[in-house]
């Protein structure tokens, strides 16, 4: 029982109200929300199809990895692909292996790094700051939207974001927590192992954060002796064996390996705009601001929270340490994508879980009001904002998921609105802050499940249910201009790829020559010389292909391309 949260986030009046809760019915209480909690976490993985690019890309490698057993060499539609490490692709392969290939499988991995993630978190909080803190920090954590999002969309954003959390907990606990001084040489060593699985998850981001907040930190705390109880030496030995040997085969079997994977992925997306993914140096301030919601209300936006941060303890330090460095890291890189900035997510709800711990009722009560006024104001947005701005309002498909997010967000204010009456009536506020986390974790959840036709319109899973019942055998399918990277996951097959120049398969086309075809009329005298062809087509090209008289028989459309197939009375000898 000493394991769950008590209700001690104020004065003497409150831990003596929360006191006439049976500990039974505490345990009871939160049992039921932690396994509700669990069970939604898995919840809805197999309800959206793979969205493209991201999902279907990682998805297939991960899939051919399987199918053909070649687990060194990542292949995406037969065209090696060196743009990521190996980890994902064998966790994904293994779980294929196991239970099939299905979309849940292909996302199971993110969810179970985000939940080892909010474990750790959890735990770390406990160790540090206390119990109810902890549990706080998990429940901040695993209910944040961008973090939720990010445990449950394909990419490889929530590997790297999990095992770097995972390891700064892990060094937390071990130089910062008095009572694991027995430990310390085992804790460093496992926060080790988890930044070599993060160096194997995306690069060489897993050691260069943790390097740098590190550094600061030291020079803020004027302290080298830090170094001296990290396990330095053997710490990163481990980084070494645990990272290193799937480098070095690769490299040794492809030998354009190291220079694609460490200066162009590496070093030139971060100094150079040379994926198309320019952002203002401002990007991620409303990024992580929107990400954290609802939780975004306890942080300590007032001049005396700041201090507290300053004035904390080390711990707190360090988290404001490695907020600052990963935040001023992804906002200088020439390459921004939302989910980059999720490794700042565990130490934000670390610090926001001490900030609630501190609070009063009625500062708790304050800030749910807000949430609730906050939930409210953009449940109105997302209703009145497509109907009156006519190019929202020509996209029929997206009106379902802006009409759930506006119930969602009302049902949002209205359980804060209640939790902001239940922590003044019967001073229990973790308690209400739980089942504000439970509530927002349903919501989220069921808003990914509503946004199924957004999803497939992003997919090729629209295009291979057309094509599927007119697959064969030794049908050829060919995707011009209009390549899907989820179409061979969906088809079980590769395709053949007509005139594209996508830097995510051009480098790897001499692994599959036969596999790209450049040139329109290439592609149509392979179409006539296929025993059985399906091809997706930019609709753009339909004209000059009915000019040309090329045989084809149009069985569908999807927001991709039109679906075409060759008539089976077409002599396959005809020039």
């Amino acid at each position: 029982m000493s394991g769950f949260p008590t209700f001690d986030l104020s004065d003497k009046k409150q831990t003596s109200a929360a006191s006439k809760l049976h500990p039974l019915q505490r345990v009871a209480i939160w049992s039921a929300l932690a396994i509700g909690s669990l069970l939604l976490w898995f919840a809805g993985l197999n309800l959206r199809p793979l969205g493209e690019p991201d999902e279907g890309r990682y998805a297939e490698v991960a899939r051919e990895m399987f199918a053909g057993g070649d687990w060194l060499t990542p292949r995406l539609n037969g065209f090696t692909f060196f743009d990521k490490p190996a980890l994902q692709y064998w966790a994904s392969a293994f779980f294929y292996s196991v239970f099939g290939v299905h979309e849940w499988t292909a996302r199971i991995w993110v969810a179970l790094t985000g939940l080892l993630a909010i474990a750790a978190v959890g735990w770390a909080g406990g160790r540090l700051y206390g119990r109810t803190t902890g549990w706080l920090a998990a429940l901040v954590l695993g209910s944040s939207l961008l973090f939720v999002a990010g445990a449950h969309i394909g990419t490889m954003d929530m590997g790297v974001a999990a095992f770097l959390s995972i390891g700064i907990c892990f060094f937390l606990v071990a130089q910062f927590d008095p009572s694991a001084a027995s430990n310390r040489t085992g804790f460093n060593l496992l926060g080790w192992a988890s930044l070599g699985l993060a160096v194997l998850s995306k690069g060489l981001i897993g050691v260069v954060l943790p390097a740098a907040t590190l550094a600061v930190f030291m020079l803020w705390e004027r302290d080298w002796r830090i170094l001296s109880r990290m396990t330095l030496g053997w710490g990163l030995l481990l980084v070494l064996l645990i990272a290193a040997p799937w480098f070095v085969a690769v490299s040794l079997k492809h030998p354009d390996f190291l220079a694609y994977f460490f200066i162009k992925q590496q070093f030139s997306r971060f100094v150079a705009n040379v994926f198309d993914r320019e952002r203002p140096w401002w990007f991620f301030v409303p990024v992580v601001l929107g990400g954290l919601f609802p939780w975004v209300a306890f942080l300590p936006f007032s001049r005396a929270g700041l201090r507290s941060l300053h004035s904390g303890t080390r711990t707190d330090r360090f988290l404001v340490c490695w907020i600052a460095v990963v935040f001023a890291f992804f906002s200088a890189s020439h390459s921004k994508l939302p989910f980059y900035i999720l490794p700042i997510f565990p130490a934000l709800a670390m610090l926001i879980a001490r900030h609630m711990s501190m609070l009063s009722a009625v500062d708790i009560r304050r800030r749910l009001l807000w949430i609730g006024a906050l939930s409210a104001m953009v449940a109105v947005v997302a209703l009145v904002v497509p109907l009156s701005t006519r190019h929202l309002s020509e996209h029929t498909d997206l009106h379902p998921a802006l009409i759930w997010l506006m119930r969602g967000l009302l049902a949002l204010a209205i359980v804060s609105a209640i939790s902001a009456f239940l922590v003044t009536r019967q001073n229990r506020p973790t308690l209400m802050m739980g089942l504000l986390g439970f509530a927002t974790l349903l919501i989220w959840q069921t808003l990914f499940a509503s946004v199924g036709n957004i999803a497939g319109n992003l997919s090729a899973a629209p295009v291979a249910t057309l094509m599927l019942p007119q697959l064969h055998d030794d049908t050829e399918v060919f995707t011009v201009h209009a390549y899907v990277r989820g179409l061979p996951f969906y088809l079980n097959r590769l395709v053949t790829v007509v005139d594209e120049d996508a830097d995510d398969i051009r480098p790897g086309i001499p692994a599959r020559p036969n596999g790209f075809i450049t040139g329109v009329g290439a592609f149509e005298q392979r179409w006539r010389s296929a025993p059985s062809a399906l091809a997706v087509i930019d609709p753009a090209l339909m004209p000059q292909l009915r000019r040309d008289g090329l045989p084809m028989q149009i069985i569908g459309r999807s927001s991709i391309g039109m679906i075409v197939q060759r008539p089976a009375s077409v002599d396959i000898a005809a020039p």
